[in-house]
């Protein structure tokens, strides 16, 4: 019998766990839109709210892949938001059906580390019902959108969740303690239902649950980030929305190691289940880590 030397059994079985994961993404058709954030061009491949409609005013200070921080995207806001008929930044990816939205991200001031110290600036995981306006024909009332970001919301400078939901421009944020500036966070849109989740410390929790009948079946997925809400309340929406606010104090920079785009795999029990009221260990048995395992790690370093 022929016997190999463990130092080439084990180079053998990562080939083995990597080749396997590699065909579990290719039998997803949404890990196409998934980015490692490792290679500049990628950005061409998102779209960006403010563009989409023509509103002629780039909200972000700095937006780049694989320059500012090696292997992430960056994204830094001018004084910004989303609350009510504000609108803020989205960059995205037009998503249909049912899907899993997962992000690592890193949230600071703009002196690059520690909490922001303006109110509610934060960054995070988005979904959003389009709209086909105009600047020429927005009317208020029609924003409709859930996210889960993090960063300092009403008590600056301290690390906080927001999750958000809003109907018809109406919103609802809640607001919890964070423990830090890094989590993974992560959106599942089933059927009706959305499900916000995060990871931190590695434990996955069940963080909100929305009931959105509302939602079409195409919905634009993806990050944004925004700062300084105190300012913004000095404009009205559509001056907020189509005008570049440089006054006030901005102040966070956020960052995303990676965003992972899966089809939901919904156990038979739970098909056709009222998701708002089955158990967060139900909920956790096929989303969380069962949709993003823990990574193997890598060190990322920041370029100067």
């Amino acid at each position: 019998m022929r016997r190999y030397h463990s130092s080439v059994r084990v180079p053998i079985i990562l080939f083995a766990a990597l080749l396997a994961a590699a065909n579990v993404a290719a039998s997803d058709d949404l890990a196409p839109l998934s980015d490692e954030f490792n290679d500049a061009s990628t950005l061409s491949q998102w779209k960006r709210v403010y563009k989409v409609e023509g509103w002629d005013a780039d909200q972000l200070e700095l937006q780049n892949i694989n320059t500012t921080r090696a292997g992430r995207m960056v994204m830094m806001p001018y004084t910004s938001t989303w609350f009510s008929d504000y609108r803020g930044e989205l960059t995205f990816k037009e998503v249909q059906g049912d899907f899993v939205v997962t992000a690592d991200v890193e949230v600071t001031s703009r002196a690059g580390s520690g909490p922001p110290t303006s109110s509610f600036s934060l960054g995070g995981l988005m979904v959003r019902t389009p709209r086909q306006i105009t600047p020429a024909t927005w009317t208020n009332g029609g924003e409709n959108y859930v996210f889960l970001s993090l960063g300092a919301a009403d008590r600056p400078p301290s690390f906080q969740f927001e999750v958000k939901s809003t109907t018809n421009s109406v919103s609802t944020p809640v607001i919890e303690d964070g423990a830090g500036g890094r989590a993974i966070l992560q959106i599942a849109r089933i059927g009706r239902f959305v499900i916000t989740l995060k990871n931190v410390g590695g434990v996955w929790s069940v963080h909100r649950r929305y009931n959105r009948p509302d939602f079409p079946s195409i919905l634009q997925v993806g990050m944004t980030t925004y700062t300084d809400f105190a300012t913004c309340t000095l404009f009205q929406p559509f001056i907020h929305n189509s005008t570049v606010i440089r006054s006030g104090h901005p102040d966070v920079i956020a960052s995303y190691d990676y965003i992972h785009f899966r089809r939901p795999s919904v156990p038979a029990s739970l098909v056709n289940a009222d998701l708002m009221s089955v158990s967060d260990a139900a909920l956790l048995s096929f989303l969380g880590a069962n949709v993003e395992p823990a990574p193997a790690g890598k060190k990322r370093a920041v370029r100067h």
